[in-house]
């Protein structure tokens, strides 16, 4: 099968076109990183530096399928600059491939259910918006929409806090303000969530691209873990303080609310050491139904969290 993968030169992207040109496919990877590109080629996929936003124009050519990982993946940045890279280009890209007959995967986020209130075994039919707790998962959601309008017969998935070789957000965040000492214990009893192997998603995603199933599949590991137990173990394998100073969850996000709100004031500002909506994601506890998946696309996680986390905080060390 040839299969083009946008977002090739990042994480899950990356990750998905290695697996897939080494199972036999034909891979064409897109991405703005033509050094991450050469890397991408000795692994056998044949990289095509892109800018998506002008439409994907040539690169569906002789194509069998797109697996289209490429997004604006951040909680802090301007609605414009989300609109433009997640909601555009997936609406140009869905059109591009409803024309040719070309299957669709769209990696989207459970981002999209932390407006809603619930917390355990949320499965994809959960009434979403109109309200969100960042750009991103407004961006997302309505990109969603756009897939959907123009391609019901596309797969969406929904991977919750991506991890594993290669990370550069999830793992990598964590670090820097455990680094940083800037990361009080935000909660008095255990939170648990759950987080999604990069060989799990990709996994899925092989799945949604062989399999003719349709819709929105929560992806997951399977099984939950404790956050903040996970992060002293990333503080012990870090050798820093682990976070002992307790301060209310609630004031920490009206803090960092507040901080966002001056940032914005700048629209060049960096992202601020702290945003509301990262906080959120420590304090409170998720977990997904995964039985839309496990049936249509036969998904069963292949790393378990323990071994996942293990292996990455091994590294760490």
């Amino acid at each position: 099968m040839r299969i083009l993968v946008t977002g090739a030169t990042g994480f899950l992207g990356g990750a998905a076109a290695r697996t897939l040109a080494k199972a036999g496919h034909d891979v064409i990877g897109t991405g703005r990183n033509a050094a991450l590109g050469a890397a991408l080629e000795c692994g056998g996929v044949t990289f095509k530096p892109a800018d998506l936003r002008g439409g994907p124009g040539e690169l569906l050519n002789g194509v069998d399928a797109v697996l289209h990982c490429a997004a604006r993946s951040t909680l802090w940045g301007q609605w414009a600059d989300f609109y433009a890279d997640n909601v555009d280009v997936s609406a140009r890209l869905a059109h591009a491939c409803a024309q040719r007959g070309v299957r669709l995967v769209q990696v989207s986020t459970p981002s999209v259910y932390n407006a809603t209130g619930l917390t355990r075994q949320v499965p994809e039919t959960t009434p979403i918006g109109p309200h969100f707790d960042s750009l991103y998962a407004r961006s997302k959601y309505l990109a969603e929409l756009e897939v959907q309008g123009v391609m019901p017969s596309a797969a969406i998935l929904r991977p919750r806090g991506i991890y594993g070789p290669g990370d550069t957000a999830l793992m990598p965040r964590l670090a820097r303000a455990l680094h940083g000492g800037r990361l009080p214990r935000l909660t008095q009893n255990e939170v648990h969530t759950e987080l999604t192997h990069v060989d799990n998603v990709v996994h899925a995603a092989i799945l949604a691209l062989q399999r003719p199933a349709a819709g929105v599949f929560n992806i997951t590991d399977g099984v939950s873990i404790p956050i903040w137990a996970t992060l002293d173990r990333l503080a012990d394998a870090l050798k820093v303080p682990r976070p002992t100073r307790y301060v209310p969850a609630k004031v920490a996000e009206n803090f960092a609310a507040l901080l966002e709100a001056v940032y914005r004031l700048r629209p060049d500002a960096p992202e601020p050491p702290i945003t509301a909506s990262g906080l959120r994601l420590l304090t409170r506890p998720m977990t997904l139904d995964l039985s839309r998946a496990r049936e249509r696309l036969g998904y069963a996680p292949r790393v378990h969290p323990r071994d996942g986390l293990s292996a990455v905080l091994e590294k760490l060390k």
